[in-house]
């Protein structure tokens, strides 16, 4: 809906202007899928662990789940033992962040306002001469840049990588990648956690569309 903003009346009419309603936020993601499956894994089970440094982790019990209910979703079933599973799924993921500098320019009065006053000649038709007189003008103020200065801001990389091996195709030595998936999302947000929905989201939104992917997700319906 738009909100109306009057100013009162004005010549007799009441004058009024429209309020647009702010933007809504967005996380923005970019995408890429390297789907390499021999046919789609429905119904083929699967079964999510952890990477050495998450043995212990709580967040990625966490994030594990939320990964098996949408793996679950594209048609796959949750193997009850990691060693009768298709498929092993990893999930790694995190935040780098980065600093951008930029030069910003200062804007403020280089010249002030002033009234001036001019002396010009006309004509006299009675006196036969030319006279004296003086006119006053105002000279508004001059806005312009008055200098620079820089100003640093951190921005914050969200990460999550998910990938899966096909166990039937793989040898002893070496597990075979039949699918990894990349999201990644800056902002100013130090925070993992908070746009994990989001990006797993993302990711599944297209799970088997290969290549990449630049699209977004309203903030409220998936930030913690």
């Amino acid at each position: 809906l738009l909100a109306l903003h009057c100013c009162g009346h004005r010549a007799g009419s009441l004058c009024c202007r429209a309020a647009l309603p702010p933007e809504p936020q967005k996380v923005v993601v970019h995408v890429v899928r390297f789907p390499d499956f021999t046919a789609y894994p429905e119904n083929a089970s699967f079964a999510a662990v952890p990477l050495e440094h998450q043995t212990a982790s709580a967040a990625f019990n966490q994030y594990r789940r939320e990964i098996s209910e949408l793996l679950v979703v594209q048609g796959l079933v949750s193997a009850n033992d990691e060693a009768e599973a298709d498929f092993l799924v990893t999930l790694d993921y995190g935040l780098r962040f980065r600093d951008e500098t930029e030069l910003v320019e200062e804007y403020g009065v280089i010249v002030s306002s002033q009234w001036a006053t001019f002396t010009e000649t006309h004509y006299n038709n009675y006196a036969g001469l030319y006279e004296p007189y003086e006119t006053t003008e105002y000279i508004p103020s001059v806005t312009d840049v008055k200098g620079y200065h820089t100003e640093t801001n951190t921005w914050y990389d969200r990460y999550l990588v998910l990938r899966m091996f096909d166990r039937v195709r793989s040898t002893p030595e070496t597990l075979y990648p039949a699918y990894e998936g990349t999201v990644t999302s800056s902002g100013s947000t130090p925070s993992f956690v908070g746009v994990s929905t989001c990006l797993f989201r993302m990711l599944f939104r297209n799970f088997m569309r290969q290549g990449t992917e630049d699209t977004s997700i309203l903030s409220e319906t998936c930030m913690r």
